[in-house]
C-alpha cells in the first residue's frame, strides 16, 4: 500500500513539473508523485542496551539540542527516538517489540527529511531475537536436535504453542507481555511483582536463546535450519533500514582496543557466556555484521551522496572499569568528535536531501502552494489504493450516478454529493469516484483535490475556497487571477469553471468533509461559500462533495442551503452512505478482510474469515460504521484456542473503544477472541493514569499534535515521572520514547495523521473517538484546564531551560540543570523568513480552554506581534475564524474590541498586513484607557513596532475613528422564560429564574444550558450570587430561602423565616449574612451558612419591596409600599432616619456603587434619586412613561438603567439626569437588569430571552466612532512651516491648536461668531490667524495667549489668508474680490485691491500674487505696485490648481484641458507643457530642488515629471479617485500623494518605488504636509477630529540612498522577509561530559581569534544575556577559536597516546591532532562570524531595510 512518502525519484528536470502537480496530471497511473520534503528529521537511535549509555546521553543532552537549534531556524523539527532511553527492557528479548520498532523505523524513513537511522556498533553483538513463528518442521527439528544435545526442551514446549487456526499451522511464541501482565511497572504495589516477572522471563529467554544458538551452530548442515536466522535486534533493524534507504542510515563503529573477556568491567561491552567465557558465536556474527555494513555503503548507486561518509570507525584504547572511561582524555576527545561528526553528517544529509527536491526550483510563494497541493494529492494516492466495498456495484448499477455522469458531460448539473455519518466511508468513496473519473474521462482532464482538516490551510471554508481558486488559476484555459486579495473568489470560481467548460477540457474538483470546516457559530459567515459550491455547474465540470447530512439538516443552516440540497435530492445527484448489503457480496467482503489481514500481517484460516465475513455482513444495514469497526477488530485480533460462534449483533463503537483502551466485559467471538485483546489494552498494560496523560494531550490539541511535541509535553509532566518511576527517577527527565511507541502500536487505527506546516501530526482518527476519549478521561473541568495549560506552557516555552520536580513524600527536590527536560524551543518566529505555524495554530486554542483569559490576551489576542504574524503568515480570515471560536467560548470586552477592530479593517490588512499597526493605533488610541491594561499594551506594542520595523510606515498620532463593538453581543433564548438574573463575576455564565420556578444556568458565549437548579414551589422573587461565588441564594413567595452550592450543584440549605411571601433579598459583602424583606412587613437578617436569625425588625407599615447594603456593610437601606425608605445600622439594626417625601408606593430601590445615591421606582412610574447620606431629594429621572419593572446602576455610578413594561430600557446619566438613550431590543416587558462588575455589559431579561449588551462605550460620554454633527466640522486647516503645530477652525467658529509631534490638542484660542474659513500660523510660531464668515480676521499672540489684533475692514466672508514673508504683513481676501494687506500687530490697513481672487496664491518670496476668477485665466501681478506682469491661461478649460517653485522663479498650473503648464514667474513666459494625463488635473507641486514636478488628476493617476525636459519619469496608478493633494519632502526624493477616497501614499522619486501607504477610511477633504515630509494633518469627512499622521523610519536627508537600496533588493527577498523580527533562540547548555572534558583535558590548547557573537540588536543582546545567566551553572564558553561550520578545517596529524580514528575510506589518520580540537567548534550550529563577515551581514540588512 502506498504511504504518504514513497521512494519515487524526483523529476526536477521536467520543466512542467509544477504544472503537472497543479493540474493534477501527476495522478495518472503512469506518473509518480514527487516526494514531500517534510519539515522534520526523525532519527531512530539503536544500539545494544547498556553498551553505549554515555554516547546516548551525549546525543540527548548535547547533540540533539544543538541540532534542534540549528534546524529550528529553518522551521524543521529534529527528534531522536532512542529505543533504550529511560526504558528498562531490552528490545532484543521480545520479538513482538521488534515489530513495533520496525514499524517506527519505516515511519521515520517516510517522514524524515534526510537521515532516519543512527546505529551504534561496538565490541558486542548483543542478544539475538527469538523467532516469533516456526513451521511445524522447523519446530520439530529444533526440538529433536535440542534433545540430541541434551538441552532442556521444557521451556521450548511451554513458550511455543501450535496455532492450528491459521493456514498453514505454525508454532507461535507467546508474547511475554501477555504472559506477564505486570512486566511494565505501574505502581509501587506491582514493583516487586514486576521484578520477579522480569527475572523469570530473562531466565526463560536466556535458555531459549542458548538452545537456538546451540542447535543452529551444531546442526547448521540441516537444510530445514537455513531459513532461521538468529540475529541481534541491531542487525535486524539495520537490515530493514537499508532496504528502505541506505542513504539515510548512519553508523558509528566503535572499537575498544585491548578489550577481552578478562578485562574488568567488560560484561556490558563484549559478548560473554555464563561463567565469563567469550561467546565466539556472537563475536563471529559481529564480524560479519560489520563487514556487511561496509559492503552496503561501498555499493553506492546514488552518486549525489557519498554513502561512505555515513560510517565513522573509531578505535579507542580500553581502560579497565568502563565507568571511569569518562575521565580518560582520549575517551573525552572521542566523545567530542562523536558529537561533532553526528551533527555535521545529519546536517549534510539533510542538505543533500533537500538539494535534489523539485520544490527548490520554485519561488517561495509557489513552493508553499505546491507543497499544500502535493500533500492533498499524496493523501489521495494513499486512499486510492484502498478497497471500497460496493464501489463496482455503485458505478455499474447506480442509476443516479450514471445519469449524473451523462448529464455532466453535456449540460448544466449539480455537484455529486455524498451524504453520510462520520466513519461511514465518505472519504474513500470520494477518492474512488475521482479515480474512476480519471480512468473514464479523456487523458487531458485536470484535477483539484481537497481534504478538509488535512493541513493547517484546509481548516475553514474561506481558506479552502481561496486555495481552490488559486489552483484553478494555474489550470490551462483559465484566465489568470488579479491580485489574489482583491478578487472576489466566488465570482472567480464561477468564471474559471465557465472558461474550463468552454474549452471542452474536463476538470474534476473533489472536496471531502466540508462538515469539518466550520464551527456552528461560523455558519452565517460561510453561507456564500457553501452556496457557491452547491450551485449549478457548467458542462465538463465534475464536482464531488462529501457532507454530513446531520449538519446540513440543522436549523442553524441557511434556508437557501437546505433548499439547494433538496433540489440536489430531486435531481438524484447524491448517494447515501453506507452502502446497503445488496450492493456488497460475501465474496468481495471475504477478499477485503483477507487483504486487510495481509496488510497488517495477520494470519487467520479461511473458516474463521468466512465466519467473520458472515457476521459483518449481517450488520451492514444496521451499523453505519461497521467497516471502521471491522478495521479496529482486525488490528487488535488474536487467535483463540476456543471454538464459539461469532456474534456481532450488539456490537457498538464504544465497546470497541473500551476494549482498546479500558476495561471491558465485552466478548463477541472466539476465533478472534477479545479475551486476550482486553488483556492487551492500554490501561491494563500501562495503568489508567499513564494512559490519561497521553490521551488527554492528544484529545486537547486543537486538531493534531506532533510526536515530538507530545513527548516534550509529557516530559514536562511531573506527575508522570512520580507515577511511572515509583522507585528511582531516571538520570534525565524525559518521557521514554519506547513507552510511546508501545502505546501507539496498541492504539493502531484509532490514530490518524494530519500534515501541518509540512510536519506530520497525530490526532484521533474520527471526532467521535476524540469525544469518547474526552468523556472517559476529561470529565472534570480541572483536568481539562490542566491538559490545555500544559500544552500552552509548552508553546510559551515556560520550561525550556528547566522545570523543578518536588515531592515531599519521597523527599525529592530536583531543581536547576537537573530538572532540564531537553525540549524543543517554540518561538513565535523560527527566523526572519519562517513563522512557527504550530505555535500560531495551537497557542490561542490551548490558552482559551485552559480558562486563563489573561494569558490568552497577553500572548495572543492582545499581542501585536502574534496578531501580525497571524495575519501575514496565515490570513486575516483565519484570524477572524479563530476570534469567532473564542467569542463562542468566552465573553470578554477586550476580546470583543480587538475582534471588532480586525473586522473593520479586514479589507485594508488583507491587501497589506504592514498597515495593521497603524490601524490598531488609529482605532484604539482614544479608547485604550477605557479597557484593561491588555488593550493599552496592544496599542503600545503596535507603536513600538512602527518605530522598530525598519521600513517606512505611516503612523496615526491622533484618532478620528474609534472601534465600537456592536451593541448586542448575544441573545440567549430561554424556552422556560427569563425573570430574575444573576451573572457570574467574570461574565461567563448567567443564572435566571424560569416560569416553572427553576433556576437555569447558561454559558453566555455558547448559549448552552449548563445546569438547572430546582427546589422552589412558587415564583422566585430574588436571585443573588455570594461575592465569593460559592453559593447561589434564592428567595421565593413560597416563603423559603434556598442556598445552592455552586461547586457541587447541590442544594445546601433551605431556610423558612418569614410568615408571608419573600419579596426581596440581598447578601452582605462579607458573605456572612442574608437580608430579606417580606410582605409581612418584616426585615430579617440571618446567618448565610446556618440560617440563624440575627435580627428581625418590623417598622414598615406595608410590604418591604427592596433591601440594599452599602459596600462596607455598614448601612442597610429598605424600601416599602408604605412610601418610605428607611436607613439602618446593619450591626444592631438601629433605625437612623426615614425618607418620607415619596408620594407613591415604592416598587424597586437600589443604591449606587459609590454609596452616594438611592434610586427608587414608584407605582406612579417616577424614578427618584435621593442622597444616601442626607436623604434629601436630588432629582427625578424623567423620560419614560411606562411602569418601571427593574433598576440597575453602573459600578462607576454614572449611568442608571431603567427597565419598563413597554419593553424599553431607558439609560440616564445619574448625575445630570440626562436621558442618554432608549434601548428597544426587547419585544416584551423587561423583567430584570444587571450591569456587570466591570461596567462592560448590560444583561437584560425579558419574556423568553436574555440579551447581553455592550455598554462600555455607549453611554458614558465617550466619543464612539468619531462621527459628529456637521455643526462642529473642521472647515480650515494650516500647519507651521516647521511641521510641529497645526491650527484648525471649525464650522462652530472655534479655532484650536494641536501638537503635531504627539497629536494632542493644545488649546482653544479663538471664538468667531460664524464658521471659520481660513487659518494660518506665522513663522517660528509667533502668532496665529483666523478668518471667518463673520468677515473678521483675528490675530492671536501664541506667546501671550491673547488676541492682539482684529481686522474688520472686510465686508464679506474671508476667502484667503496669507502671512507674507516678512512675518509682519498679512494678506487677506473676501468673497467680494477685495484683497487687503495690513499690519499683523495692529490690524492697520496698508493697501486694498479689488481684483478677481476666487483663486489666489502668493509666491514664496512674497513679491508676486497670482489670482483669478476660477476660469481659464490667471493674472500675475506685483504685490509692491499692483502692476500686472502678465495674464496666463489654459485655452480649453478652467485652471484648477497651481503651485510655485521654492525659489519663486517658476509657477505651474493644471487645468481641465488635461495639461500642466510651467511659467516663468517674472515674465509670465510659458516654458513647458506637460501632457500625459487623460483627465482633469487636480493637484500640482514642484520639488524644492526644482528637479521634479508632481501632478495628479481626476482619475487618480499621478505622474512624476522631470522639470528639466518635461519627461514623465514615473506614473502612479494605485489611486482610484480624484487626487486631492500632491507634495514633495524637503530633499525632493519622496513624493506624497493623497486621493479623495482617503488613500495616502509615499513614493521614491528616484526609483519610483512605493515606500508606504495609509487609508484614512474616510473621504479626504484636505491634506497638508510638513516641509520635511514627516508630519501630516488632514481634514476628513464625517468627523470633527483632526487627522494627524507621522511617517516613520525614513531618513529624509538620505532618502535617495534608501530608495536605491530598496530598488536593488529582489522582489523574492522582499516577499519572504517577515514584518516581525525573531527573538534570539536560547543557546543549549553543554552536557556535563563535554563541559568537564573541556575543563580537565590538558591537551586542549586553543589559539586564534576570539569568537564573535552574531550581530543582534541591543534589546536582543540584553535578552540573550538575561537568559544566559539563569540558573546556577553558566555555559562554558570556548574562546580563541573560529571555525567555518560548512567546511570545517581539520588537521589529519596522528594523535598521541594511541588514540586512533578511522574514516570509512580506510585512512588511519585521526580527525584531530594534538593541540587542536575542532570538535568543540563544529558542534556549534551557528558559526561565529569574523569582523568582516559581521560588517557584511549588517550591510546586507541595511540594504534590505
Amino acid at each position: 500500500m502506498p504511504e504518504m512518502v514513497s521512494g519515487h525519484t524526483n523529476n526536477h528536470n521536467q520543466p512542467d513539473a509544477y504544472a503537472n502537480v497543479m493540474q493534477g496530471q501527476i495522478l495518472y497511473n503512469d506518473s509518480q508523485l514527487p516526494k514531500i520534503i517534510w519539515n522534520q528529521i526523525k532519527i531512530l537511535i539503536i544500539s545494544n542496551k547498556d553498551e553505549f549509555d554515555n554516547e546516548r546521553d551525549l546525543l540527548v543532552t548535547e547533540t540533539l539540542p544543538k541540532l534542534q537549534q540549528y534546524f529550528l531556524t529553518q522551521g524543521i523539527y529534529v527528534d531522536f527516538v532512542d529505543c533504550n532511553f529511560n526504558w528498562n527492557f531490552d528490545l532484543s528479548k521480545n520479538p513482538y517489540h521488534m515489530r513495533r520498532y520496525m514499524k517506527e523505523l519505516k515511519n521515520a524513513y517516510q517522514t524524515s527529511t534526510g537521515p532516519f537511522l543512527l546505529t551504534f556498533i561496538g565490541n558486542k553483538y548483543g542478544n539475538i531475537v527469538l523467532p516469533i513463528e516456526l513451521s511445524t518442521s522447523e519446530y520439530n527439528n529444533i526440538k529433536n536436535a535440542a534433545s540430541d544435545l541434551s538441552k532442556n526442551i521444557k521451556l521450548l514446549e511451554e513458550w511455543y504453542l501450535l496455532d492450528d487456526k491459521i493456514s498453514p499451522s505454525m508454532y507461535k511464541l507467546k508474547d511475554p507481555d501477555e504472559n506477564f501482565s505486570n512486566i511494565p511497572p505501574r505502581s509501587i504495589s506491582t514493583y516487586d511483582l514486576n521484578t520477579c516477572e522480569n527475572q523469570e522471563w530473562n531466565e526463560a529467554y536466556m535458555h531459549l536463546a542458548d538452545l537456538f544458538l546451540s542447535v543452529l551452530n551444531e546442526k547448521s548442515h540441516m537444510k530445514s535450519m537455513h531459513d532461521i536466522q538468529l540475529l541481534s535486534s541491531v542487525e535486524i533493524l539495520v537490515n530493514y533500514a537499508t532496504k528502505l534507504s541506505r542513504s539515510g542510515c548512519m553508523y558509528i563503529l566503535r572499537q575498544f582496543d585491548g578489550l577481552n573477556e578478562r578485562c574488568k568491567g567488560s560484561e556490558n561491552y563484549i559478548d560473554l557466556l555464563p561463567g565469563g567465557r567469550l561467546d565466539k558465536i556472537r563475536q563471529e556474527k559481529l564480524k560479519r555484521f560489520r563487514e556487511s555494513i561496509t559492503n552496503k555503503l561501498s555499493n553506492n548507486e546514488n552518486n549525489e551522496i557519498n554513502l561512505e561518509d555515513n560510517q565513522t570507525i573509531i578505535n579507542i584504547p580500553w581502560r579497565d572499569h568502563a565507568d571511569s572511561q569518562s575521565d580518560d582524555p582520549d575517551y573525552q576527545r572521542y566523545m567530542r568528535t562523536l558529537n561533532a561528526s553526528v551533527f555535521l553528517r545529519i546536517k549534510s544529509l539533510n542538505q543533500n536531501y533537500i538539494g535534489v527536491s523539485i520544490s527548490n526550483y520554485f519561488k517561495s510563494s509557489e513552493k508553499i502552494f505546491y507543497n499544500e497541493v502535493l500533500v492533498h494529492l499524496t493523501y489521495y494516492s494513499k486512499h486510492s489504493s484502498h478497497t471500497c466495498l460496493g464501489f463496482e456495484h455503485f458505478t455499474e448499477r447506480n442509476c443516479s450516478f450514471k445519469q449524473w455522469l451523462t448529464v455532466a458531460n453535456t449540460s448544466e448539473h449539480y455537484p455529486y454529493t455524498i451524504f453520510g455519518s462520520r466513519a461511514s466511508g465518505k472519504t474513500l468513496l470520494c477518492t474512488k469516484i475521482v479515480q474512476y473519473l480519471l480512468n473514464t474521462l479523456e487523458k487531458n482532464v485536470q484535477c483539484v483535490i481537497r481534504y478538509f482538516n488535512l493541513t493547517s490551510k484546509s481548516r475553514n471554508i474561506s481558506e479552502v475556497f481561496t486555495s481552490i481558486c488559486t489552483q484553478l488559476s494555474s489550470l490551462e484555459h483559465v484566465p489568470a487571477s488579479n491580485n489574489e486579495q482583491d478578487m472576489n473568489h466566488i465570482e472567480y470560481y464561477h468564471s474559471a469553471l465557465a472558461s474550463l467548460s468552454k474549452s471542452q477540457r474536463p476538470v474534476i474538483i473533489m472536496i471531502d468533509g466540508i462538515e469539518d470546516i466550520t464551527p456552528p457559530n461560523q455558519h452565517a459567515s460561510s453561507m456564500a461559500f457553501y452556496q457557491a459550491l452547491l450551485q449549478l455547474l457548467p458542462p465538463k465540470v465534475y464536482v464531488i462533495l462529501s457532507v454530513s447530512r446531520s449538519v446540513h439538516l440543522s436549523s442553524s443552516y441557511d434556508v437557501q442551503i437546505r433548499e439547494i440540497i433538496e433540489r440536489i435530492e430531486k435531481e438524484n445527484c447524491l448517494i447515501e452512505l453506507p452502502f446497503i448489503s445488496e450492493t456488497i457480496n460475501m465474496q468481495d467482503l471475504t477478499l477485503y478482510i483477507k487483504s486487510e489481514l495481509n496488510y497488517i500481517q495477520r494470519n487467520i484460516n479461511d473458516s474463521a474469515v468466512q465466519v467473520l465475513s458472515k457476521s459483518i455482513y449481517q450488520q451492514i444495514d444496521k451499523q453505519t460504521q461497521i467497516f471502521y469497526i471491522l478495521r479496529l477488530i482486525l488490528n487488535q485480533s488474536y487467535l483463540s484456542q476456543q471454538s464459539k460462534q461469532i456474534n456481532l449483533t450488539n456490537i457498538s463503537i464504544d465497546e470497541i473503544l473500551n476494549a482498546y483502551i479500558g476495561k471491558s466485559k465485552f466478548q463477541f467471538f472466539c476465533f478472534l477472541s477479545f479475551d486476550l485483546l482486553i488483556q492487551d489494552h492500554c490501561e491494563q498494560k500501562f495503568g489508567r493514569k499513564i494512559c490519561s496523560f497521553i490521551f488527554n494531550y492528544i484529545s486537547s490539541s486543537q486538531s493534531a499534535i506532533a510526536e515530538i511535541e507530545l513527548l516534550d509535553i509529557l516530559s514536562c509532566n511531573n506527575e508522570f515521572f512520580l507515577e511511572y518511576y515509583q522507585k528511582d527517577l531516571p538520570k534525565h527527565l524525559r518521557f521514554p520514547p519506547s513507552l510511546w511507541i508501545a502505546v501507539k502500536y496498541i492504539l493502531g487505527p484509532l490514530l490518524s495523521e494530519r500534515y501541518f506546516d509540512l510536519k506530520v501530526v497525530l490526532c484521533w482518527s474520527h471526532s467521535f473517538i476524540r469525544r469518547h476519549m474526552k468523556q472517559r478521561y476529561l470529565k472534570k473541568v480541572e483536568d481539562i484546564r490542566i491538559a490545555h495549560r500544559d500544552i500552552a506552557n509548552y508553546f510559551l516555552e515556560a520550561f525550556i531551560e528547566s522545570k523543578p520536580l518536588v515531592d515531599m513524600n519521597r523527599n525529592l527536590q530536583i531543581r536547576g540543570d537537573s530538572g532540564r527536560r531537553f525540549i524543543l524551543q517554540q518561538p513565535l518566529l523560527y527566523s526572519e523568513i519562517a513563522y512557527n505555524y504550530r505555535r500560531l495554530g495551537e497557542l490561542w486554542y490551548q490558552l482559551m480552554h485552559s480558562g486563563d483569559i489573561d494569558r490568552l490576551k497577553e500572548y495572543t489576542l492582545c499581542c501585536f506581534e502574534y496578531l501580525l504574524s497571524k495575519v501575514h503568515g496565515l490570513s486575516v480570515e483565519q484570524l477572524l475564524w479563530e476570534f469567532d471560536i473564542i467569542c463562542s467560548n468566552i465573553l470578554d470586552a477586550d476580546v470583543l474590541v480587538v475582534q471588532t477592530t480586525v473586522k473593520n479593517i479586514v479589507n485594508i490588512i488583507s491587501n497589506n498586513p504592514m498597515l495593521f499597526a497603524g490601524e490598531i493605533i488609529l482605532r484604539l488610541k482614544n479608547i485604550k484607557n477605557r479597557y484593561s491594561e491588555h488593550i493599552e499594551s496592544l496599542y503600545t506594542q503596535a507603536y513600538e513596532w512602527c518605530e522598530a520595523c525598519g521600513v517606512p510606515v505611516f503612523v496615526p498620532i491622533s484618532s478620528w475613528i474609534s472601534t465600537v463593538p456592536p451593541m448586542t453581543i448575544t441573545i440567549l433564548p430561554c424556552t422556560d422564560g427569563a425573570f430574575k438574573i444573576a451573572p457570574t463575576t467574570f461574565n461567563q455564565h448567567v443564572f435566571c429564574t424560569t416560569r416553572i420556578n427553576e433556576i437555569a444556568m447558561y454559558h453566555i458565549p455558547s448559549k448552552k444550558l449548563v445546569k438547572k437548579f430546582s427546589g422552589h414551589s412558587e415564583l422566585i422573587t430574588s436571585l443573588q450570587l455570594t461575592y465569593n461565588s460559592r453559593f447561589l441564594v434564592t428567595a421565593s413567595i413560597d416563603r423559603t430561602i434556598k442556598l445552592f452550592n455552586l461547586s457541587s450543584g447541590d442544594l445546601e440549605n433551605t431556610y423558612t423565616v418569614h410568615q408571608d411571601e419573600i419579596l426581596c433579598m440581598t447578601v452582605s459583602h462579607s458573605n456572612e449574612q442574608i437580608v430579606t424583606g417580606s410582605r409581612d412587613r418584616s426585615i430579617i437578617v440571618l446567618r448565610l451558612e446556618t440560617g440563624e436569625i440575627e435580627y428581625s425588625v418590623e417598622q414598615h407599615t406595608d410590604a418591604v419591596t427592596a433591601v440594599a447594603l452599602t459596600q462596607d456593610d455598614g448601612i442597610l437601606v429598605s424600601a416599602s409600599r408604605d412610601k418610605t425608605i428607611k436607613r439602618w445600622t446593619f450591626r444592631g439594626m438601629q433605625l437612623l432616619d426615614v425618607i418620607d417625601t415619596i408620594i407613591s408606593p415604592i416598587q424597586h430601590m437600589i443604591i449606587s456603587a459609590d454609596d452616594t445615591f438611592i434610586i427608587a421606582a414608584c407605582d406612579d412610574t417616577s424614578v427618584q434619586v435621593k442622597s444616601l447620606v442626607t436623604g434629601s431629594a436630588i432629582h427625578n429621572l424623567e423620560g419614560h412613561s411606562s411602569e418601571v419593572t427593574s433598576l440597575s446602576v453602573s459600578h462607576d455610578s454614572m449611568c442608571c438603567y431603567v427597565g419598563c413594561s413597554n419593553s424599553h430600557v431607558y439609560v440616564y446619566n445619574l448625575r445630570s439626569c440626562l436621558l442618554l438613550r432608549i434601548l428597544t431590543h426587547h419585544t416584551s416587558s423587561v423583567h430584570d437588569l444587571y450591569v456587570s462588575v466591570d461596567d462592560y455589559f448590560l444583561f437584560s431579561a425579558a419574556e423568553d430571552a436574555i440579551h447581553v449588551l455592550n455598554v462600555k462605550q455607549q453611554f458614558n460620554g465617550f466619543p464612539g466612532d468619531g462621527s459628529s454633527s456637521s455643526s462642529n466640522a473642521i472647515t480650515a486647516l494650516s500647519i507651521s512651516r516647521e511641521g510641529d503645530v497645526a491650527i484648525a477652525g471649525s464650522s462652530a467658529g472655534v479655532v484650536r491648536l494641536f501638537n503635531l509631534i504627539d497629536g494632542e490638542f493644545t488649546e482653544q484660542i479663538v471664538d468667531h461668531r460664524a464658521p471659520v474659513t481660513q487659518v494660518a500660523l506665522s513663522h517660528s510660531y509667533l502668532f496665529s490667524l483666523s478668518g471667518s464668515r463673520d468677515t473678521t480676521v483675528k490675530v492671536y499672540d501664541n506667546e501671550m495667549g491673547e488676541i492682539v489684533a482684529e481686522f474688520t475692514e472686510h465686508s464679506a466672508p474671508i476667502s484667503h489668508l496669507r502671512i507674507l514673508e516678512d512675518n509682519r504683513k498679512i494678506l487677506s481676501s473676501d468673497e467680494q474680490n477685495y484683497i487687503k494687506t495690513w499690519w499683523a500687530n495692529t490690524g492697520e490697513l496698508i493697501d486694498s485691491y479689488n481684483v478677481p481672487c476666487k483663486m489666489l496664491a502668493v509666491s514664496p518670496d512674497g513679491k508676486y500674487v497670482v489670482s483669478g476668477n476660477g476660469d481659464n485665466i490667471l493674472k500675475i501681478w506685483s504685490l509692491d505696485n499692483a502692476r500686472v506682469v502678465r495674464s496666463i491661461d489654459h485655452t480649453e478649460g478652467k485652471i484648477t490648481c497651481l503651485a510655485f517653485r521654492a525659489d519663486s522663479q517658476y509657477l505651474i498650473t493644471g487645468g481641465e484641458d488635461y495639461s500642466c503648464k510651467l511659467w516663468e514667474l517674472s515674465s509670465g513666459k510659458l516654458t513647458q507643457v506637460l501632457v500625459e494625463h487623460e483627465q482633469c488635473v487636480t493637484a500640482v507641486a514642484i520639488s524644492e530642488d526644482g528637479k521634479h514636478v508632481l501632478t495628479g488628476d481626476k482619475s487618480g493617476q499621478a505622474i512624476i515629471w522631470s522639470f528639466k525636459d518635461g519627461a514623465a519619469v514615473h506614473k502612479v496608478t494605485i489611486h482610484k479617485t480624484v487626487i486631492v493633494s500632491v507634495s514633495f519632502a524637503t530633499d525632493s526624493n519622496i513624493a506624497i500623494i493623497a486621493s479623495q477616497d482617503g488613500l495616502l501614499s509615499a513614493w521614491s522619486t528616484v526609483a519610483g518605488a512605493k515606500l508606504a501607504i495609509f487609508y484614512f477610511s474616510q473621504n479626504l477633504i484636505k491634506l497638508l504636509v510638513s516641509q520635511s515630509g514627516a508630519r501630516y494633518a488632514a481634514i476628513v469627512q464625517n468627523t470633527s477630529c483632526l487627522a494627524m499622521l507621522s511617517l516613520f523610519n525614513i531618513s529624509f536627508s538620505d532618502g535617495s540612498r534608501m530608495a536605491q537600496c530598496q530598488s536593488q533588493v529582489s522582489p523574492e527577498i522582499i516577499g519572504t522577509m517577515l514584518p516581525v523580527k525573531p527573538k534570539p533562540l536560547l543557546y543549549p547548555k553543554d552536557s556535563t561530559i563535554l563541559a568537564n572534558s573541556r575543563e580537565n583535558s590538558k591537551i586542549d590548547q586553543f589559539s586564534g581569534d576570539t569568537i564573535l557573537p552574531d550581530p543582534m540588536s541591543k534589546s536582543q543582546s540584553k535578552e540573550f544575556f538575561k537568559k544566559k545567566q539563569r540558573g546556577p551553572n553558566k555555559r562554558n564558553s570556548t574562546t580563541g577559536l573560529s571555525v567555518n561550520i560548512a567546511n570545517p578545517a581539520v588537521n589529519t596529524a596522528p594523535l598521541n597516546k594511541g588514540y586512533h580514528i578511522q574514516t570509512s575510506r580506510g585512512s588511519a589518520a585521526g580527525l584531530v591532532a594534538s593541540g587542536e580540537d575542532p570538535a568543540l567548534a563544529v558542534i556549534n550550529p551557528h558559526p561565529s562570524p569574523t569582523i568582516h563577515h559581521t560588517k557584511e551581514k549588517r550591510t546586507k540588512i541595511c540594504c534590505l531595510l
